[in-house]
Protein backbone atom coordinates (compact mmCIF):
# COMPACT_ATOMS: atom_id res chain seq x y z
CA UNK A 1 0.00 0.00 0.00
CA UNK A 2 1.33 3.66 -1.18
CA UNK A 3 1.29 6.66 0.73
CA UNK A 4 -0.57 9.30 -0.26
CA UNK A 5 1.05 12.73 -0.51
CA UNK A 6 -0.54 16.35 -1.39
CA UNK A 7 2.46 18.43 -2.53
CA UNK A 8 1.80 22.46 -2.04
CA UNK A 9 0.90 22.84 -5.57
CA UNK A 10 -2.19 20.55 -4.82
CA UNK A 11 -2.99 22.09 -1.96
CA UNK A 12 -2.87 25.38 -3.51
CA UNK A 13 -5.53 24.50 -6.25
CA UNK A 14 -7.85 22.65 -3.67
CA UNK A 15 -7.45 25.97 -2.11
CA UNK A 16 -8.37 27.70 -4.90
CA UNK A 17 -11.21 25.71 -5.98
CA UNK A 18 -12.73 26.15 -2.96
CA UNK A 19 -12.96 30.00 -3.40
CA UNK A 20 -14.14 30.25 -6.18
CA UNK A 21 -16.86 27.29 -5.49
CA UNK A 22 -17.39 29.26 -2.07
CA UNK A 23 -18.52 32.48 -3.79
CA UNK A 24 -21.59 30.50 -4.87
CA UNK A 25 -22.46 27.54 -2.05
CA UNK A 26 -19.97 26.85 0.75
CA UNK A 27 -21.76 23.63 0.72
CA UNK A 28 -20.62 22.43 -2.35
CA UNK A 29 -17.51 24.30 -2.14
CA UNK A 30 -16.93 21.65 0.90
CA UNK A 31 -18.63 18.59 -0.89
CA UNK A 32 -16.25 19.08 -3.99
CA UNK A 33 -13.08 19.12 -1.55
CA UNK A 34 -13.90 16.15 0.05
CA UNK A 35 -14.93 14.44 -3.18
CA UNK A 36 -11.52 15.17 -5.08
CA UNK A 37 -10.17 13.75 -1.67
CA UNK A 38 -12.11 10.79 -1.27
CA UNK A 39 -11.35 10.29 -5.39
CA UNK A 40 -7.17 10.48 -4.45
CA UNK A 41 -7.47 7.94 -1.82
CA UNK A 42 -7.79 4.89 -4.07
CA UNK A 43 -4.50 5.46 -5.28
CA UNK A 44 -3.16 3.82 -2.23
CA UNK A 45 -4.17 1.00 -2.92
CA UNK A 46 -4.55 1.29 -7.04
CA UNK A 47 -2.00 3.74 -7.91
CA UNK A 48 -1.86 3.08 -11.40
CA UNK A 49 -5.60 3.03 -11.73
CA UNK A 50 -5.54 6.43 -13.05
CA UNK A 51 -4.78 6.42 -16.75
CA UNK A 52 -1.18 7.98 -18.33
CA UNK A 53 -1.22 11.84 -19.11
CA UNK A 54 -1.82 11.99 -22.90
CA UNK A 55 0.43 14.99 -22.92
CA UNK A 56 3.24 13.43 -21.44
CA UNK A 57 4.87 10.06 -22.19
CA UNK A 58 5.82 8.78 -18.94
CA UNK A 59 4.00 5.93 -17.23
CA UNK A 60 4.57 6.83 -13.79
CA UNK A 61 3.11 10.17 -14.48
CA UNK A 62 -0.99 10.12 -14.51
CA UNK A 63 -4.44 10.91 -13.63
CA UNK A 64 -7.33 10.61 -12.54
CA UNK A 65 -10.63 12.44 -13.58
CA UNK A 66 -13.38 13.85 -11.07
CA UNK A 67 -15.75 15.49 -13.49
CA UNK A 68 -14.57 18.54 -14.45
CA UNK A 69 -11.23 18.00 -12.65
CA UNK A 70 -8.19 16.39 -13.80
CA UNK A 71 -6.11 15.44 -10.55
CA UNK A 72 -2.05 14.92 -11.84
CA UNK A 73 0.12 12.01 -9.78
CA UNK A 74 3.10 10.50 -9.79
CA UNK A 75 4.33 7.49 -8.34
CA UNK A 76 7.61 6.29 -7.62
CA UNK A 77 7.87 4.53 -3.86
CA UNK A 78 4.46 6.77 -2.52
CA UNK A 79 1.75 8.59 -4.77
CA UNK A 80 2.64 12.41 -5.23
CA UNK A 81 -0.59 14.46 -6.01
CA UNK A 82 0.82 17.09 -8.37
CA UNK A 83 -1.93 19.17 -9.39
CA UNK A 84 -5.75 19.49 -9.46
CA UNK A 85 -7.24 21.75 -12.14
CA UNK A 86 -10.33 22.06 -14.20
CA UNK A 87 -10.02 20.78 -17.61
CA UNK A 88 -11.05 23.87 -19.53
CA UNK A 89 -7.77 25.10 -18.49
CA UNK A 90 -4.53 24.93 -20.88
CA UNK A 91 -2.18 22.16 -19.57
CA UNK A 92 1.00 22.97 -21.13
CA UNK A 93 0.26 26.50 -19.54
CA UNK A 94 -1.11 25.27 -16.12
CA UNK A 95 1.57 23.11 -14.83
CA UNK A 96 5.71 22.42 -15.64
CA UNK A 97 5.96 18.88 -15.62
CA UNK A 98 9.59 18.92 -15.02
CA UNK A 99 9.73 20.35 -11.90
CA UNK A 100 7.89 17.09 -10.27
Amino acid sequence: MANIELKIDAREDLKQIYEYISKDSIYYANKTIEEIISKTEYLSMFPYMGRKIPEYNNINLREIIYKSYRIFYKINSNVHILKIFHHSRNLLNSINISNY
